[in-house]
């Protein structure tokens, strides 16, 4: 999991930085469309692995409150 949380961080800093560069309104068309479309990419790749990870953390719960049951 911490391998994923450092490729989330760094993706999730490129996202920012390419809001940055929207947000800055320097580039031609062609260039905010190019960056636009990776932000996109970015996004669906940031919420695949917060989806990824929630499922994770899911299971870990689901597998305490078991062992928690199995203790009464």
């Amino acid at each position: 999991m911490a391998n994923t949380l450092k490729n989330y961080e760094k993706k999730y800093a490129a996202l920012e930085e390419i809001v940055r560069t929207l947000d800055a309104n320097e580039l031609s068309v062609n260039d905010l469309l190019t960056q636009y479309k990776k932000g996109l990419t970015l996004v669906k790749e940031c919420s695949d692995m917060l989806q990824s990870i929630e499922g994770e953390v899911r299971q870990i719960i689901e597998e305490v409150r078991i062992g928690d049951e199995m203790q009464k």
